[in-house]
């Protein structure tokens, strides 16, 4: 796996959480996006269930509409 794109709060990232950047949707040369967020605190841990093999990662609304509006110009 190749990272091709990170998107993150200020634009495509050259590194992982630089100058600020994440959150982060990672693009890569298989297909996938990864999501780099936040680790939910204990309340949302306890309303928030997930499958076995998955997890959640808290992005606030607006830090992810700017990677979304980046995600589309892919």
């Amino acid at each position: 796996m190749t990272i091709q794109k990170i998107l993150g709060e200020n634009g495509p990232q050259e590194g992982l959480c630089a100058n600020g950047a994440c959150p982060a949707a990672i693009t890569t040369d298989d297909g996938n996006v990864y999501v780099q967020g936040y680790i939910p605190g204990e309340d949302a841990n306890q309303t928030l269930t997930a499958p076995e093999g998955e997890s959640f990662v808290r992005i606030p609304l607006p830090v992810l509409k700017k990677i979304a509006a980046q995600v589309v110009d892919l």
